[in-house]
């Protein structure tokens, strides 16, 4: 194939009209009916009590299930981008501290990234955590990291808001399909004003 024949294949290839299974007026007109009935502060728990040390995600999961924090037809079984075979649920996590939402997140395997933001091992993984990090550093030293993110000192900085995190209470929304989860995440984050979602591109 010529260079010329491959990208006419390309130009074939991304000029094709991706079909999506609702309007996004179909997907938005729920969301304050939706929201209403989520209530994330109402319908909240302790973090600690499913993702402590000690706990695995198995564990977790079971015990989630057990207590109808989580509903059994939300789970399915999925891929990781390392091959590794999950059983988790798409949705959205909403971390609350005495009734005031922080943080909405969203994610294919929810569980799993709830581990990562109280266990995960770097600054890529605990990403709730490592912001937060940023504010503890300031209020500690008086002045912003400026530095790239691999330089703030993760088991000084970071390690300590993973323990602070278990402290708090979390919200669970299942939602499968994801350009849903997308606008709600944005419409949840407007809707309760949280500080640490950023939506600005890099």
């Amino acid at each position: 194939m010529t260079e010329k024949q491959l990208e006419h294949k390309i130009l074939e290839s991304i000029k094709i009209k991706r079909k999506f299974p609702f309007t996004f007026h179909d997907l938005t007109e729920t969301f304050e009916d939706k929201f209403s009935k989520f209530n994330p502060t109402v319908n909240c728990f302790d973090i600690t009590d499913y993702f402590s040390a000690g706990i695995g995600e198995v564990s977790a999961r079971r015990q989630l299930l057990a207590d109808r924090r989580i509903e059994a037809d939300w789970l399915r079984e999925y891929k990781t981008k390392n091959g590794n075979t999950k059983i988790d649920f798409s949705g959205l996590y909403v971390f609350i501290n005495d009734k005031t939402p922080f943080y909405v997140g969203i994610s294919k395997g929810v569980i799993g990234r709830i581990f990562q933001h109280t266990r995960g091992h770097n600054h890529n993984t605990s990403t709730l955590a490592y912001s937060i990090g940023l504010i503890r550093y300031e209020l500690l030293t008086g002045v912003k990291h400026i530095g790239k993110r691999k330089e703030l000192n993760f088991k000084t900085e970071v390690e300590p808001i993973k323990q602070f995190l278990l402290k708090q209470k979390i919200a669970f929304l299942h939602i499968e399909n994801y350009e849903e989860l997308a606008l709600f995440e944005i419409f949840c984050s407007m809707k309760m004003n949280t500080i640490l979602n950023k939506f600005e591109t890099h």
